[in-house]
């Protein structure tokens, strides 16, 4: 028997409703945006599995914690429930997923994440207060100094609150602070600074359509640079003042132009909101498979890193939908 996780042939539902299951969120989620999104991808007439069913054991894969493609095909070749569920006739070879991953590209896995971002908003305001923040995420390669890495694009980066140095990748993500779910979010080698980064990440959630009122961020997002850019913007940045930005003078300037002062009563109930994104973040890589990647090369981490998203975000829409929205932000109830 191979580890998962979790027991593979578990099936005892985690909540007295029958909607709140993976067996639901399977059946009862409508995935025809999935064959809109991958169509364009594929050959007519051609002999392939069918890019729903695979999309579901990803999906799958994540929920119950499977570390690897080939253990995924494993655990869908002895569970013949889960591999009729996930809408297969045989149980498919695990280069199936590397194949169909290759095929679609990340952009496709992309475009899914915000497909499901914009359903979520069809039935409620979202992204009204963003809390932004990042996490590195350990590569799949070796990383002693006195030789190459086998991953050539990861890099070292340091996290000065609880990981210290890792060798690998870093996602940054802006997340709905209400609701606690991922809006938007980019990679990057380890290395790349938090405030550097952060232009990305407020270009890609105004262009994807929101617009929040606040954004919160911690001291290392706090440069003249990205204060300016959320007011362009008209979002009010409530960003932690960074003490390495103060070494010649007590005040700014330009922080005589924000709306909400720093350190008012208002700018503290605000910042409070910051802890949402850490909470993101934990569910990630405590409840599905952020904590280490197992692919090489930035490309393939990308699609690594935005299938447990896209995971996070399909709990959030089968709540939401099936009336339980107080699990919305769990995705332990959903998992067997």
């Amino acid at each position: 028997m191979f580890d998962t996780g979790h027991n593979p042939v578990q099936t005892v539902q985690s909540c007295e409703d029958k909607n709140v299951s993976l067996e639901s969120l399977l059946d009862n989620l409508d995935f025809l945006f999935i064959w809109k999104i991958v169509m364009p991808r594929y050959h007519i007439g051609g002999s392939h599995c069918d890019p729903v069913a695979i999309f579901k054991a990803l999906l799958l894969k994540e929920m119950r914690q499977i570390t690897s493609k080939r253990k995924l095909a494993m655990f869908l070749k002895k569970d013949e429930y889960w591999l009729k569920k996930c809408g297969f006739e045989e149980p498919p070879h695990h280069d199936t997923f590397s194949k169909f991953i290759n095929r679609i590209g990340q952009d496709s896995f992309e475009r899914i994440f915000d497909s499901i971002v914009s359903q979520i908003g069809e039935g409620r305001e979202i992204g009204k207060v963003v809390a932004v923040d990042s996490t590195l995420v350990k590569a799949y390669s070796r990383s002693y100094k006195d030789s190459e890495p086998s991953d050539p694009d990861a890099k070292w980066g340091y996290n000065p609150n609880n990981e210290g140095w890792i060798f690998g990748y870093k996602l940054h993500m802006a997340v709905d602070a209400e609701l606690e779910l991922p809006l938007t979010f980019t990679v990057t080698p380890a290395n790349v600074y938090d405030s550097v980064e952060y232009p990305n990440l407020l270009k890609k959630l105004v262009k994807n359509g929101i617009k929040p009122e606040v954004i919160v961020a911690d001291a290392g997002y706090d440069s003249k640079k990205n204060v300016l850019l959320t007011l362009a913007e008209d979002i009010i940045p409530i960003i932690a003042l960074n003490p390495r930005n103060m070494k010649y003078s007590e005040t700014r300037e330009f922080d005589r132009i924000l709306p909400i002062k720093r350190e008012s009563d208002a700018w503290k109930e605000n910042y409070k909101k910051r802890a949402s994104v850490e909470r993101v973040i934990s569910r990630l890589k405590e409840e599905l498979n952020l904590k280490a990647v197992k692919v090489k090369g930035i490309d393939n981490v990308k699609v690594d890193v935005t299938l447990p998203l896209i995971a996070v975000l399909t709990v959030a829409l089968a709540a939401f939908k099936t009336e339980n929205g107080h699990l919305a932000k769990s995705v332990n109830p959903f998992r067997f």
